[in-house]
């Protein structure tokens, strides 16, 4: 009974120790048993006569165990992918999948645990057809479409893993894929185009047999996109943009500038999902016309979308001139003088603080009153306006239609340096009033109009010059043009040189002063003997005055004012020359002051403009009644159209004065009253000087050329330029 006992014990003993065993070696600690999806087994036959066999993916860091039974061939092999290249086998066939995991027993053994449940398949052997497949990409989709449909299932597949695996299936001829990362597949990146190809199926128990894919189309992700760009302008900061746009339909993109009537490519981006293009530091009030284009992969255009706006307006960098001898200072709060910068000298804005401008002057940084300085107004209002400051090249005065020799077609003394070379052209104006003229085209503009300028700032030599010639020809008789727009003598009938004032002989084309060609004057006949009563000193008739008959005299015919002609004679004819004076001033209506300042004009104070209205598109000018700086009544503003009183209600609305004899000349007295300007510019101003950008400071000569790739003395310090003509020894500031 004790010997029962112990075998009983000892029997007890060894099952628990074998259990302790079992237990050790089925034990993998941290190792738990992986589980395998479900689903069908495909197998998918290749061009090479391989397979690939695929199976649903049981997640990140799973194994799987794949054994495959054929006629003479046992394969058993881990795998890593939820799918397996296979060699050599063709159907029938048997597979088996599961899912494995591996890891130490508590014997420190390597243990394999498998999934309980497993995919298998016996695969019968078929015959499939090799279909065409076409694609047509849209925003987030793809059609697909094949002929044929003599399968029972069509997948369309995307490479995986180096196999053409099934993402979409179809019993029909054609199916719609979505590429939403959920129930289709993901966007493809920029650069990685997804390549898709077709097989034909045949389904079975626990699986589906696929055979070769059809030739691959590419889509790409630009295809996929849709149709908007988003393009925007961005002011980061005073005058400093960006452009801002999405990804859209289309596989390059192209960024253009509209530039002098025709598209300019700036830049061709690499795809991305956005974009940003910095434009930096724009001319202020500078107008720009964007567009972001995209192409397919033919080179079509696919997507476009254009931005265009007016950079803000601000005088940082302006080039501009003090009216007067002013005083500079030491700081915005510092009033006292340091001293004064004479009137003209050019100078360029670096900051603006309340009413004073930050310059620099004899490498100086100062601070100036900006209401006494003239701004040049195609830096400062730029595309707001437009310009054509004719005095600079060729005057455009005239009386009516009536040229002016040594005027019309003239650079007017003081405007030599006002067309620069490099930059257009200089219109200085006072600054209070360049903010009012502002208003003025902005309003114009919102209208589809722009102010066109043809004089600002006049210097006063150019105004005495303008009325001391004007005012000598006044009892000349006209020139005329001729079909061919030359100036032509009345009198002579040849042609004049409007440079000099001669004739030009129509034989040797020689110039010849008209003053040689005059009959010496006849004595006057002594006093009570007969003949015509003398002339007064400017050989002109008063106003009102009637000529005294002489005795004898037959009287005149009411109608003409000739004398009847004796029987049977015909009458002389006398050529009738008009005069300048009598075609400008009507027959002494108005006077040559009317039209031209004797002495000094708002001009010389640079508060005054001529100017007119053109079309936004820069196309054609308004018709006027005259045209403009016509020297004569025509040009007075009772006779004013439609377009001339729609340009004075532009001007007046922004606070500026018109002149009753001439429908484009408009002022600001009140900013003159406001800061009691009484002086005025005598010579020109012109652009020599520093001036200033973002990336440094440029020296000018007066006509606006920068010096490069040299050395120039200014102020009696040396500077060097490089080849841009930027200089890097400009004082610190």
């Amino acid at each position: 009974m004790k010997h029962t006992r112990w075998l009983i014990a000892l029997l007890m003993a060894a099952l628990a120790a074998a259990g302790v065993l079992a237990a050790a070696y089925f034990i993998t600690p941290g190792v738990r048993r992986p589980s395998l999806a479900e689903g069908d087994i495909l197998v998918c036959m290749e061009a090479d006569g391989s397979l690939a066999i695929a199976w649903p993916d049981a997640g990140a860091g799973s194994v799987y165990l794949v054994e495959l039974h054929a006629e003479g061939q046992n394969l058993r092999q881990h795998t890593e992918k939820p799918s397996l290249a296979v060699t050599g086998v063709s159907a029938p066939f048997q597979v088996r999948v599961q899912a494995a995991a591996f890891g130490k027993n508590l014997l420190g053994m390597d243990r394999e645990l498998t999934s309980l449940t497993s995919l298998k398949a016996e695969v019968a052997s078929a015959v499939l057809e090799t279909p065409v497949l076409t694609a047509e990409p849209e925003e987030g989709a793809v059609t697909f479409s094949w002929e044929g449909g003599k399968s029972p299932v069509y997948a369309v597949c995307a490479l995986r893993d180096g196999v053409y695996l099934p993402v979409a299936s179809s019993s029909g001829t054609g199916t719609h894929l979505r590429f939403d990362g959920k129930e289709g597949p993901a966007m493809p990146e920029h650069g990685q185009p997804l390549e898709l190809t077709l097989r034909a199926g045949v389904p079975g128990a626990g699986y589906v047999l696929y055979g070769p894919p059809s030739a691959p189309v590419t889509v790409e992700r630009g295809e996929l996109l849709g149709d908007e760009l988003s393009l925007s302008v961005q002011e980061a900061e005073p005058r400093v943009y960006d452009l801002e746009w999405t990804e859209a339909r289309g596989v390059a993109y192209e960024l253009r500038e509209w530039r002098d009537g025709a598209w300019v490519t700036l830049e061709q981006p690499e795809p991305a999902e956005s974009f940003r293009c910095d434009l930096g530091r724009l001319a202020s009030g500078s107008y720009h016309r964007y567009q972001v284009l995209t192409r397919d992969r033919a080179g079509e255009r696919q997507v476009e979308e254009e931005v265009s706006f007016y950079a803000s307006v601000s005088p940082l960098y302006c080039t501009v001139w003090p009216i007067i001898d002013l005083d500079f200072c030491e700081s915005a709060e510092e009033s006292q003088s340091l001293g004064r910068i004479p009137a003209g000298t050019t100078l360029c804005v670096l900051e603006e603080d309340g009413q004073w401008f930050r310059v620099r002057y004899k490498d100086r940084y100062v601070y100036v009153d900006s209401r006494y300085c003239m701004v040049n107004l195609s830096e400062y209002t730029g595309d707001y306006c437009a310009y054509d400051i004719t005095n600079s090249y060729e005057s455009l005065f005239k009386v009516h239609n009536s040229p002016m020799a040594t005027i019309t077609a003239q650079v007017i003394p003081g405007f030599e340096h006002m067309l620069t070379e490099e930059e257009g052209f200089l219109v200085p104006y006072l600054y209070p009033c360049a903010q009012k003229l502002l208003t003025a085209a902005q309003a114009a503009l919102e209208d589809g109009y722009r102010l066109k300028i043809y004089e600002a700032f006049r210097p006063n030599e150019a105004t005495r010059y303008l009325y001391d010639t004007a005012a000598a020809k006044l009892t000349d008789p006209a020139l005329v043009l001729d079909e061919e727009e030359n100036a032509v003598d009345p009198v002579t009938g040849w042609r004049v040189d409007l440079a000099s004032g001669f004739l030009v002989d129509p034989e040797t084309e020689e110039l010849i002063d008209p003053a040689s060609l005059l009959q010496p004057e006849e004595e006057p006949p002594e006093a009570g003997t007969e003949g015509e009563p003398p002339e007064d000193e400017s050989g002109l008739q008063e106003e009102g005055e009637d000529t005294p008959a002489e005795a004898g005299e037959p009287p005149e015919t009411p109608e003409t004012g000739e004398l009847p002609a004796e029987a049977g004679e015909e009458p002389e004819e006398i050529p009738d020359y008009p005069t300048y004076g009598a075609i400008m001033t009507d027959n002494g209506r108005f006077r040559l002051g009317s039209f031209l300042a004797a002495v000094t004009s708002a001009h010389n104070r640079g508060i005054a403009l001529d100017l007119t209205l053109e079309t936004a598109d820069f196309q054609a000018e308004l018709e006027m009644q005259s045209a403009i700086h016509d020297l004569s009544w025509y040009s007075a503003v009772y006779l004013n159209n439609d377009n001339a009183e729609l340009l004075a209600e532009y001007m007046t609305g922004a606070g500026m004065a018109g002149l009753s004899s001439e429908w484009w000349h408009f002022q600001d007295n009140e900013t003159r009253e406001a800061i009691g300007l009484t002086s005025y510019l005598y010579k020109g101003v012109d652009a020599g000087g520093w001036t200033r950008d973002d990336r440094g400071w440029r020296y000018r000569d007066p006509d606006g050329r920068y010096y490069r790739n040299t050395t120039v003395t200014v102020d009696g310090k040396r500077y060097t330029l490089d080849r841009d003509g930027y200089t890097s020894q400009a004082p610190a500031e």
